[in-house]
């Protein structure tokens, strides 16, 4: 714990001492690698689980993908509004007893399956059980509304850190299986409404993208607490992903430091004349691999402040308008346009050249 706890005040220290424009870029890209990770919709990579300093947004997805982005996106935006709430003293804590069933509705309300799956709603039929690919038996529909309830009552109660209670409740919700469709989903999120109770920076931000580029430790740490072969409360061992849910949120803490410190350093690299936003502009555009009008409100609160700084980074050909790649736009979709730099930039991290389209 103590070297969870240290990661995570070193990188609260750092985001509290870069400019407010770096803290927005990091915002800005850390919720797009969250929404890709809690619908594990992730980039696609040179090599196999490699995590980069600045992953690009994922190209080509399917329809089924984009759907599950949507409903991501939705179930982050419904916790970060929980967070500032508790923050305010509004509500007492993020989770709450609806909130397995208010995360899958979001979650699933855009059918990224292509099928009914009772968005919002326990299921009220037996899972769909192999014993070849996994041999644990999941219980049967008519304890899975109790079974949650108590999960849920335990998590908030326990006195334990708040990183092992999201831990253990994401492994419980996952072995009981609550949900037709979406119960990985939904367990990742509860994780997020859990653990942001001892973290400072709003969420733990490192944490699900850990668990969807450690994927085959995942399952492997969720499958080794299941070898009692049938949901049996006092037989499952949630320790052991107890333990790589401490160990990647550790690893997701400096990770995100790391991240921070690159934004940073980009960041102070643009033209120092230029005032800070229209410095954020470039970063965030070459960041993104171009950017839409609907991503430049997370730049600054005033729209017509952006817009004037937009235009005057346009006059001065630092950015141009470009259509969005057919590998980012939707299926048929009409063409959109994208604010792209006009000139390559070296990055900070690896000091190379890369071109900003």
């Amino acid at each position: 714990m103590e070297a969870r706890t240290a990661a995570h005040k070193r990188f609260a220290v750092a985001l509290g001492s870069v400019p407010p424009e770096v803290r927005r870029l990091f915002v800005m890209l850390q919720r797009r690698v969250v929404t890709e990770s809690l619908a594990h919709v992730q980039p696609v990579l040179p090599a196999d689980a490699l995590q980069v300093d600045l992953p690009p947004p994922r190209a080509f997805l399917t329809i089924g993908q984009r759907r599950r982005m949507d409903g991501a996106a939705a179930a982050l935006r419904h916790l970060d509004s929980r967070a500032a709430m508790a923050r305010m003293g509004a509500i007492g804590s993020v989770l709450h007893a609806a909130t397995p069933c208010v995360l899958h509705a979001l979650l699933e309300g855009p059918n990224p399956a292509g099928r009914e799956t009772n968005p919002g709603m326990y299921r009220a039929t037996p899972t769909s059980w192999h014993a070849e690919v996994n041999p644990f038996r999941h219980p049967p529909a008519e304890q899975v509304d109790h079974l949650t309830g108590e999960a849920v009552a335990m998590a908030l109660a326990a006195p334990a850190p708040a990183i092992a209670r999201a831990s253990w409740l994401a492994f419980t919700v996952m072995c009981v299986h609550p949900f037709v469709d979406g119960n990985g989903r939904v367990a990742r999120a509860l994780a997020l409404a859990v653990a942001v109770e001892d973290t400072s920076t709003g969420l733990d931000w490192g944490l699900p993208e850990e668990w969807s580029v450690r994927r085959g430790d995942y399952v492997a740490a969720l499958q080794a607490g299941q070898r009692c072969g049938s949901y049996d409360a006092a037989a499952l061992d949630a320790a052991p992903f107890v333990e790589f849910g401490l160990r990647t949120s550790t690893d997701g803490a400096q990770q995100c430091r790391r991240r921070l410190d690159v934004l940073a350093r980009w960041f102070e690299q643009e033209p120092a004349g230029l005032p800070p936003l229209h410095r954020a502009l470039l970063v965030a555009a070459a960041m993104e691999r171009g950017i839409t009008r609907d991503g430049l409100g997370a730049l600054a609160d005033d729209g017509e402040v952006v817009r004037q700084a937009v235009n005057e980074l346009l006059h001065a050909g630092l950015l141009s308008w470009a259509p969005r790649p057919a590998s980012r736009r939707e299926d048929g979709g009409d063409v959109r346009w994208q604010l792209v730099a006009s000139r390559p930039v070296a990055t900070a991290s690896a000091g190379t050249p890369a071109g900003r389209r």
